[in-house]
C-alpha cells in the first residue's frame, strides 16, 4: 500500500481516537451549551490539530508544512464542529460533519507528500497499511457505529421502564462483543461463524422479548441487532478490501 493511504489511514485513525474516545461527556454537553464560547470545543480542536501533525512529521519536518497543518486541522474542526453544533442532532448532519473532517485529512494527505520533492518511504516501513485497516475498522464499530446506531433508532426507542432497562443498557455491550466477534471472524474470512453469532444471539433474546408485552421494545431490539450486524460486515468487508 503506498504512503498516501497509509499517511490517509493514519489520520483518519486518529480523527476518529480522538474525536470519539478522547472528548469526556463533560466536554460535549459543555459545547452544546456554550456553543461558540466554549472552552472545551477550544481544546478539543487544538487536540486534534496537535495529533494531526505527528503523521505529518513521518513524511516532513519543515517547520512551515507541520504548522500548516496544525492551523488547517484545529481552525477547521472548531468551524465544522460549531456548524454542527448549531443544527439538530441528527443522523445526517453526523454523516456531514465527519465527510467534512475527512475531506480537510484527504487534502492535508495530498498537500504533504510532495513537500520534499522526493517522498519518503519511512511511513510505510514503519506502519502497513494492512494493519491501519484492520486498526481503523475496529476503532469504528465501537462508538461511531454506536452513534449511528443510536441516531437510526431514535425514534423507536422505547420508553425507560422498570421492565425495560436492564434490557436496553445491556444491549450496548451485547452490541460491543457482538460487533467484534462478526468483524474478527470476517477479517480470517469465517463467514460462517458471523451467521452462528446472530443466530445464538437471537434465541437468548427471543426469552427476554417474550417476556414483554411492550411490541415496541421488541422491534427496537431486532432493529438494532440488524443495524449492528449489517454496519459491522460493511466495514469488514472494506477492510477485506
Amino acid at each position: 500500500m503506498n504512503t498516501f493511504i497509509s499517511l490517509l489511514l493514519s489520520l483518519i485513525l486518529l480523527h476518529i481516537i480522538v474525536d470519539f474516545y478522547l472528548q469526556p461527556n463533560e466536554w460535549v454537553k459543555d459545547k452544546n451549551t456554550n456553543k461558540w464560547k466554549s472552552h472545551k470545543l477550544l481544546y478539543h480542536s487544538l487536540l486534534h490539530a496537535l495529533v494531526a501533525c505527528i503523521p505529518i512529521m513521518f513524511i516532513t519536518l519543515n517547520f512551515w508544512s507541520i504548522l500548516c497543518t496544525f492551523l488547517l486541522v484545529g481552525i477547521s474542526h472548531w468551524l465544522i464542529d460549531l456548524l454542527k453544533i448549531n443544527l439538530n442532532n441528527q443522523l445526517r448532519y453526523f454523516f456531514v460533519d465527519q465527510f467534512l473532517h475527512i475531506l480537510i485529512l484527504v487534502i492535508i494527505a495530498f498537500h504533504s507528500l510532495p513537500m520534499n520533492g522526493k517522498i519518503t518511504e519511512l511511513l510505510s516501513l514503519a506502519i502497513s497499511g494492512k494493519y491501519l485497516a484492520i486498526a481503523l475498522g475496529y476503532v469504528v464499530i465501537f462508538k461511531p457505529a454506536s452513534i449511528i446506531i443510536g441516531l437510526i433508532l431514535k425514534k423507536y426507542t422505547p420508553t425507560d421502564t422498570e421492565d425495560n432497562r436492564g434490557l436496553i443498557s445491556g444491549g450496548e455491550m451485547i452490541g460491543y462483543l457482538e460487533r467484534i466477534l462478526i468483524l474478527t471472524f470476517m477479517i480470517i474470512g469465517q463467514y460462517s461463524v458471523v451467521g452462528f453469532i446472530l443466530a445464538a444471539k437471537s434465541i437468548f433474546r427471543f426469552g427476554e422479548l417474550n417476556n414483554t408485552k411492550n411490541h415496541n421494545l421488541t422491534e427496537y431490539v431486532l432493529l438494532g441487532s440488524l443495524l449492528s450486524v449489517t454496519i459491522t460486515s460493511i466495514i469488514g468487508l472494506l477492510v477485506k478490501l
